[in-house]
């Protein structure tokens, strides 16, 4: 089979058989034509000769000068014969000559049509380059359309490749991104991320929840796998809330990412809670704290881990809105605040942080109900305070529903504390001393109930090492001349026959004979107590561990109380 020219049909590799066709680079458009009709037809060979016309065409598209390309679309018999010529240009030549013939072809339809919307020669040319093209090709092509002062080309090329149509897949979009970046088109970059993201939220338009998780996870796993050190997201968040018409739809997409995060994915969740402002914050947490109740609590955390007094204050006050859903959890977020969220390994937040946090929240008009539910918090959150500290905060709790709820909260938590083998005894003497000192008459209920608890606790189990704890504690109570709250704690422990085991007995005497109790109070207690037991064999058992242990005088004090 020959070419038209007597040659014989090329059957080697691409450049072999375009050389044969090299006359298709200076013959006019008009002899190309009729050329490639003569092929179809068979008229000089009286056999059809189409893949002769084929080739012919594709030498043409790949041979001439972008601007005889584009002049040409419009002499072709046929303007499928212009689509394909334009097509094989587009795919085969270098990516910044698809952009020239992209821009050229674009300025001539424009110029004919007037209309931006009219130009289908060029939306072929973007359509094949944006779905067929490699992904450093596409973001080459982008990057010339930009240079050459054509935006529409850039927007045009960034929807063909992201619409369902385009067969392209999230790691292509993820590559695309990347290779934008490369070229230095930020600005497309992030819009093609925003675009992409859009269209999985289907439920932009209608609030319905249509969004698919696996296909947010799909394109943030492919952008980590190509870009594993990089916030990526982070920064586009960033960007996107900068511009006031895309605050919400970013706000509702960040919210489905993290929604959708797997474990050991939670970057973007830390981004928020860290470096947010009080609104997006807010906003953010607003569509998690329904459909993703436990991403909302996490972003909380790294909230309540903030060291900036005056954000959490204004945060805390966006978050009690009272038009809004967060206002429900507002105490729980405080609590989380208290406890420093992320940063809780160092300890609660220390109370001068907290009265700075209750000034800057008076600062910033939040709600009167917000510095309430801090101290209610503060007071209610035990573990690694001091108890001159636990006795400060509960000092600041104002209402008395709040104050007697605080005062059994906190009796119940020490009592679980300090009932364990090496607990601190301390920690109950300075809460009932400073209470005593800075309270006064108010101290009463709450010290009442400290040692109702720790003598016989409801939340707590008795264990190895709970009687020593408790006779430390009443030894310190002594040491620090609180002798009534000694003496209370001591009966109402002893009194208690089927918690307290004769060795427990035994192990408080001990602690008491070296205090500052005086014999003859530690000799009433027994005598009151463990001699009035109703169970007389429980009570033998105690005398006798009591001898064995050396401590005849309690014993026989216990045994006078008999007679």
């Amino acid at each position: 089979m020959t070419d038209g020219q007597g040659a014989a049909e090329p059957k080697h590799s691409p450049e072999s058989w375009i050389q044969r066709y090299k006359w298709t680079s200076t013959c006019s458009v008009e002899i190309f034509v009729s050329r490639m009709q003569s092929f179809r037809e068979g008229r000089a060979t009286m056999q059809p000769q189409p893949a002769n016309a084929v080739r012919a065409l594709h030498a043409f598209a790949v041979l001439r000068r972008i601007d005889e390309l584009v002049q040409s679309a419009r002499k072709f018999d046929h303007p499928q014969d212009a689509i394909n010529m334009l097509a094989v240009a587009a795919l085969c030549r270098e990516p910044w000559e698809a952009a020239a013939l992209a821009v050229e072809q674009y300025d001539t339809e424009l110029r004919e049509e007037g209309d931006v919307r009219a130009t289908p020669y060029t939306d072929g040319i973007i359509h094949d380059v944006a779905c067929q093209r490699t992904a450093v090709d596409v973001a080459t092509f982008i990057r010339k359309c930009s240079e050459s002062g054509r935006p529409q080309l850039v927007d045009k090329t960034l929807d063909a490749f992201i619409r369902p149509s385009s067969g392209r897949t999230h790691l292509d979009k993820a590559l695309l991104h990347i290779a934008l970046r490369g070229e230095g088109c930020d600005d497309a970059a992030g819009d093609l991320l925003h675009r992409t993201l859009q269209a999985i939220d289907k439920n932009g338009a209608t609030g319905t929840a249509e969004a698919d998780p696996a296909e947010f996870r799909d394109l943030v796993g492919s952008l980590r796998r190509l870009s594993p050190s990089e916030r990526i997201l982070e920064k586009w968040v960033d960007k996107q809330l900068d511009v006031p018409d895309h605050v919400p739809p970013t706000r509702r997409i960040v919210a489905a990412l993290i929604a959708g995060a797997q474990d050991g994915e939670d970057t973007l969740a830390e981004h928020v809670g860290t470096r947010l402002s009080e609104n997006h914050v807010a906003g953010i947490c607003s569509h998690l704290t329904k459909e993703a109740p436990a991403k909302c609590r996490l972003i909380r955390e790294h909230v309540a881990a903030r060291v900036n007094l005056d954000d959490l204050a204004r945060i805390i006050k966006e978050w009690h809105r009272p038009d809004g859903v967060l206002a429900g959890t507002t105490k729980d977020l405080l609590a989380d605040v208290v406890a420093r969220g992320g940063a809780g390994r160092a300890g609660p937040r220390p109370v001068a942080d907290l009265e700075s946090l209750a000034t800057a929240l008076g600062n910033v008009n939040a709600d009167p109900e917000c510095r309430r539910l801090l101290w209610n918090a503060a007071a209610a959150h035990t573990e690694g305070r001091s108890g001159a500290d636990l006795a400060h905060l509960l000092c600041k709790v104002e209402q008395s529903s709040d104050r007697r709820r605080a005062e059994r909260t906190i009796a119940r938590r020490l009592a679980v504390h300090l009932l364990k083998e090496d607990a601190e005894a301390d920690l109950f003497v300075d809460y009932v001393e400073t209470l005593r000192t800075s309270a006064g008459a108010g101290a009463e209920t709450a010290v009442h109930l400290a040692r109702k608890e720790l003598a016989d606790p409801s939340a707590a189990d008795w264990a190895q090492g709970s009687a020593r704890i408790v006779g430390k504690i009443v030894a310190g109570l002594y040491d620090r001349r609180l002798m009534r709250d000694g003496e209370d704690l001591l009966e109402r422990c002893l009194e208690n026959e089927q918690l307290i085991t004769p060795e427990d007995v035994c192990v408080i005497v001990r602690q008491l004979r070296d205090s500052a109790m005086p014999e003859e109070a530690r000799f009433l207690v027994l005598r009151a107590t463990v001699g009035r037991w109703s169970d007389a064999l429980h009570r033998d058992q105690t005398v006798d561990e009591l001898k064995d242990q050396g401590f005849h005088a309690e014993a026989a004090q216990v045994i006078r109380s008999l007679r």
